[in-house]
C-alpha cells in the first residue's frame, strides 16, 4: 500500500468540502444500516458545500444527531433523530437548509466588507512604508 506525504501546511489546514463523518465510528446496527442505505443519496446533497456532516450516536438517549457544521465557524445546524427511525435524507436536506439560512443570516454587510478591506490596505501600506523606511 502507499501512503501519500502530507505536507505541513496541508496537515495544519482542515479542509471542509462537503464529505459525511461518523463519529466516533460505532453506529450500533439500525443506524449503521439506515447510514448505508441513504448514504449515496446523502453524499449528493452535500456534495460541493461549503461544510460537513457529522453523524453522532447519543447511546444514552438512543439517538442519532446529524450535524452541519464547518470547522472554522461556530455555526452548526443539528437535527436528533430516534436511532430506529429511518429518516436519514429528510433529515440532512432539513439540516442543510437549516444550516444554509443560518450563513446568509450571518454574512458580513457591503459596510463591514468595505471595512475590512480599508483596514487590510491600510495595514500592507504601513508595512509597505516601513520596509522601505528601513524601520522594520
Amino acid at each position: 500500500m502507499k501512503i501519500q506525504n502530507i505536507s505541513q501546511a496541508q496537515q495544519n489546514k482542515q479542509n471542509f468540502q462537503g464529505k459525511i463523518n461518523i463519529i466516533p465510528g460505532d453506529l450500533s446496527y439500525l443506524p449503521a444500516k439506515y447510514v448505508r442505505n441513504a448514504y449515496d443519496a446523502m453524499e449528493k446533497q452535500i456534495q460541493n458545500k461549503p461544510f460537513d456532516l457529522f453523524i453522532i450516536q447519543n447511546h444514552k438517549q438512543n439517538t442519532v444527531s446529524i450535524i452541519a457544521r464547518n470547522g472554522n465557524k461556530g455555526m452548526f445546524a443539528e437535527a436528533v433523530i430516534d436511532k430506529n427511525a429511518d429518516i436519514y435524507e429528510e433529515s440532512v436536506n432539513r439540516v442543510i437548509t437549516e444550516y444554509e439560512k443560518m450563513q446568509k443570516k450571518n454574512k458580513p454587510t457591503f459596510k463591514e466588507r468595505l471595512k475590512n478591506l480599508a483596514d487590510k490596505a491600510w495595514h500592507k501600506f504601513l508595512v509597505t512604508v516601513e520596509i522601505e523606511d528601513g524601520n522594520l
